[in-house]
C-alpha cells in the first residue's frame, strides 16, 4: 500500500473557518498535501470561494443591514428551496464587505472563536497566495448545472481565470473536481488540460458510470459512507476503480466522528487503499499516515 495522501478539505476546517485563506493555510502548516475548496460565481462574474451558494450559516451577512433587501426564497444546491441570501445575487466588492463565520459552532466552538475575523477569499486570491506556490490546490465547482440553466458559464469563468493569473510559473498543481459528469466534462473541454479531473460520487445508482468515468477522467472521489458505511456498495469498489486506472480519493475524515479512538478511526480511512483522504483536521490523519507508514 502506497503511502496516502491528506487533503485538507476546505483547509483545516476543523480548526478554523472553513474556506478561508486562513484555513488554506493551517491545512498546509499542519501537513496537508493539498488543499480543496470550493467555487461559486458571483453577479459580476468572479469565483468566490464558499461552500454553500446561500450565505447564513458561513457568513455575516445577517448583520449587514444594507444586504436585508437581497434575502429571497432560492433554490439551493440539491434543488431544494430555502429564505436566504445568494452569493450569485451579490457583487464581489459586496461579498468582500462579509466575514466568514463557522458552519457548525456548537460543535466546533475553537473555529467559532475567528468568526467575524476573515474575509471571503477569491479563485484568484488562492491562485496568488504566498502559501500556495508549489503546492497542490483542488478546486470543487459546486452546482455547475444549476448556474448553466441560469445563465451563468461557470466553467467559461474559471478557464478565463486560469488563463490569466500566471499559477503554472508558480508551481501550482491542479485538480478540478464536480458531482455532475456532465458538467465535469464540460470544465474538462473548456478548460483543457490544466490539470488532473476527478468526478465526486456521493451514492452509486450505476455501477457502469464507473467505466464510463474511467474513459474520460483521472479519479474518482467516494463519500467514505460507500466504502465505510453499514451497507457498503461494494466488496471492492475502490480496487475496481484502481483497475481502471482511476486515482481514488475519499471524503470527508473528520474526528468529530470518531466512536472509539481517534487512530482507529482514521486507520479505516487509510486501510481501504485510497490515494487520498479529505479531512477537517489534517493534521490528525497526517499524524496517523506517519505512524502507519
Amino acid at each position: 500500500m502506497g503511502i496516502v495522501e491528506v487533503f485538507g478539505h476546505r483547509g483545516a476546517s476543523g480548526y478554523r473557518p472553513e474556506n478561508t485563506l486562513e484555513a488554506f493555510a493551517l491545512a498546509f502548516e499542519q501537513g496537508a498535501d493539498a488543499i480543496e475548496c470550493d467555487l461559486l460565481p458571483t453577479k459580476d462574474g468572479q469565483l468566490i470561494i464558499r461552500h454553500d451558494n446561500y450565505l447564513s450559516t458561513t457568513t455575516d451577512v445577517a448583520k449587514h443591514p444594507e444586504f436585508a433587501h437581497l434575502k429571497r426564497i432560492g433554490v439551493v444546491g440539491w434543488q431544494e428551496e430555502r429564505e436566504d441570501w445568494f452569493c450569485e445575487d451579490f457583487t464581489l466588492a459586496e461579498l468582500k464587505t462579509l466575514r466568514a463565520t463557522e458552519r457548525l459552532p456548537e460543535l466546533r466552538p475553537g473555529s467559532a472563536k475567528f468568526d467575524g475575523q476573515f474575509e471571503l477569499p477569491t479563485l484568484d486570491e488562492l491562485l496568488l497566495a504566498d502559501f500556495s506556490a508549489g503546492k497542490h490546490l483542488i478546486l470543487e465547482v459546486k452546482h455547475g448545472g444549476y448556474f448553466a440553466a441560469k445563465g451563468v458559464p461557470v466553467a467559461a469563468i474559471l478557464a478565463r481565470k486560469l488563463k490569466e493569473l500566471d499559477w503554472r510559473a508558480r508551481g501550482i498543481r491542479l485538480t478540478i473536481e464536480a458531482f455532475e459528469f456532465k458538467v465535469l466534462e464540460q470544465l474538462q473541454r473548456v478548460c483543457g488540460p490544466v490539470g488532473e479531473y476527478v468526478y465526486l460520487v456521493d451514492t452509486w445508482s450505476e455501477p457502469a458510470l464507473n467505466t464510463e468515468a474511467a474513459n474520460v477522467f483521472d479519479g474518482i472521489s467516494f463519500n467514505a459512507e460507500m466504502i465505510l458505511g453499514p451497507a457498503p456498495v461494494a466488496d471492492d469498489l475502490i480496487g475496481e476503480a484502481h483497475a481502471r486506472g482511476l486515482k481514488v480519493y475519499l471524503w470527508t475524515a473528520r474526528a468529530e466522528e470518531a466512536e472509539t479512538s481517534i487512530e482507529e478511526y482514521y486507520a479505516r480511512f487509510i486501510l481501504t487503499g485510497a490515494d487520498g483522504i479529505f479531512a477537517d483536521q489534517p493534521d490528525l490523519l497526517a499524524a496517523c499516515v506517519r505512524d502507519m507508514s
